[in-house]
């Protein structure tokens, strides 16, 4: 079929989906399909330099066939950090700020942005307040990522003017490095704002370091924030946890205290409602909020847990009781944690079956392993021993991973390091065939188990560069080129190479194994830890 033959309202609800690149080829084809998909070359725009800022300014300002300038076309505006590049003498980090009149020219005629991402904001607005207005008044606007800024930022949103289709906002705060001076980050100016974004889902706060709570009047009369379901806090001071108080529809909560946000203080009051997740980046972190956690499907907790100390410096509770405690607090039906292996506590039954006293509602362990630096523990025999310790748990879904671990050897050149590294390579051949026998046993000592999953199970490659492969090492890798990095904030890993499903299925002679796909395992396990439905109050 002749694609000109369709009428032009169903090629451009068809085009409604292309950008950049993509728009331009198919503009290219014909005039007619250039006038339907010449607008959307513009809808999705990321600057990353400071000549591309130049080039973008005279390319949006023109005029396009329909005689409009094309920034009105941009849906999604990406500023990057980059498109303030300075010269290596300059004495501040990406503090080029001498075109910031640009932006506010491209803003200002922008006025269909859905999604702005804009990094250096305060020094930005304070070199061209035009940017204010222009932001304020983006009435198509649903998600809004900020970053460098302080509390006098928060004026573009004052008032609010139309920005009453925002679903999404990220307010990033400044660092002591950022090219910012004489400036205030505090909750107030923060909290006084957001009744305005009636629809505001998700809020995203970053480096918000207050010094003090709101005054308790304060607290009381402030207008709760129902809309709110996703509420992240990552490395804020303890005062700031006082905006989960305002979220009275939460649904999910990450909490990551900051180590340089001053002295940190215990905040007391009413128990937070029900979640359907929480992560947090430390254990040790909720002792400054004890008894606000109601229960919780999902905990998650990112940080390394030693259960092998005591206590902690001041004196608090050991790890092992900020664990239990911590469970039976919030009697969670999912639970990632990432545990640093001892051998005195956390591979014995005992310590397991407290956990299943704990948390009687758990059903799902994501179980991290990070061994010991020693070499008794290079064989990885002790994965052998988790189906026993773990057997008093009451589990549906396993997952556990065991990451490759590199040590860090200095060799003065390329031979040395050839001749050295042999004990390394034995050692991931340890790993991975220890977590390639472990499904079996897993299977025998949960009887309720009804899915798998066990990672990293490939070798790094890396300790074989430039030699020929074995077949043991042959057998057992995956192409690499098909490898993904990305940072994995939850597991703090670039890179997890093969992780591998099962479903488990009662077959003519028993429990048996029946691999499926990441996705597949991934859903099954969302199903398995969402059991607590949260009334939307929000109309």
């Amino acid at each position: 079929m002749d694609l000109l033959s369709l009428n032009d309202d169903v090629l451009l609800a068809i085009f409604g989906h292309l950008c950049g690149e993509d728009a331009l080829s198919v503009s290219l084809t014909s005039k007619q399909l250039y006038w339907l998909a010449g607008p959307r070359i513009a809808s999705d725009i990321a600057c990353t330099s400071p000549e591309a800022l130049r080039r973008l300014h005279a390319y949006l300002l023109s005029s396009s066939i329909r005689g409009t300038p094309r920034a009105r076309f941009v849906e999604k505006f990406v500023i990057r950090i980059h498109t303030f590049h300075s010269e290596p003498d300059h004495n501040q980090y990406y503090a080029n700020f001498s075109q910031v009149s640009l932006l506010g020219d491209i803003l200002l005629q922008a006025s269909n942005i859905r999604e702005l991402y804009f990094d250096r904001l305060h020094p930005c607005l304070e070199r061209d307040p035009r940017i204010a207005h222009a932001i304020g008044s983006l009435t198509s606007l649903e998600k809004l990522d900020l970053f460098v800024v302080a509390d006098a930022s928060l004026s573009i949103f004052d008032p609010p003017h139309g920005l009453d289709k925002l679903s999404y906002l990220n307010l990033c705060y400044y660092l002591a490095d950022d090219p910012v001076k004489d400036q205030t980050k505090s909750l107030q100016p923060l909290v006084s704002i957001l009744p305005s974004f009636r629809h505001l889902h998700t809020l995203a706060i970053c480096y918000l370091e207050p010094t003090a709570r709101l005054p308790r009047a304060a607290r009381l009369s402030m207008p709760s924030l129902p809309s709110i379901r996703v509420l992240d806090l990552y490395e804020v001071s303890t005062p700031a946890l006082d905006l989960v108080d305002l979220c009275t529809n939460l649904s999910d909560l990450t909490i990551s205290l900051s180590s340089e946000g001053g002295e940190r203080i215990v905040i007391e009051g009413p128990k937070w409602p029900p979640l359907r997740q929480l992560k947090v980046e430390e254990l040790d972190e909720v002792r400054w909020f004890p008894k606000r956690l109601g229960t919780v499907d999902q905990l998650q907790i990112c940080g390394r847990i030693r259960l092998n100390s005591d206590t902690t410096a001041d004196g608090a509770m050991s790890p092992k009781e900020r664990l239990l405690e911590l469970l039976r607090d919030t009697s969670p039906v999912g639970v990632y944690m990432c545990i640093e292996l001892s051998g005195q506590v956390e591979q014995t039954s005992g310590f397991w079956s407290d956990v299943a006293r704990a948390a009687p509602r758990l059903r799902s362990l994501e179980l991290q392993l990070r061994r010991p630096r020693t070499e008794d523990w290079d064989d990885y025999s002790w994965v052998s021993e988790l189906p026993h310790a773990l057997r008093s748990l009451q589990l549906k879904c396993l997952r556990v991973l065991v990451p490759h671990e590199l040590r860090v050897r200095c060799f003065l050149d390329l031979k040395t390091w050839a001749e050295k590294r042999a004990p390394d390579q034995e050692e991931e051949i340890n790993r991975v065939k220890a977590l390639a026998a472990l499904p079996p046993p897993v299977v025998h000592a949960f009887p309720s188990l009804r899915y798998l999953s066990v990672g990293d199970a490939a070798p790094n490659m890396d300790l074989w560069w430039g030699i020929p492969l074995d077949p043991v090492v042959s057998a057992l890798q995956v192409d690499e080129k098909a490898v993904e990095w990305e940072w994995d904030f939850l597991r703090h890993l670039m890179v997890i190479r093969k992780q591998r499903w099962w479903r488990v299925v009662d077959g003519p002679h028993g429990r048996e194994l029946v691999e499926i796909t990441s996705g597949e395992g991934e859903a099954a396990q969302r199903e398995i830890e969402t059991v607590t439905p949260i009334e939307d109050n929000t109309h």
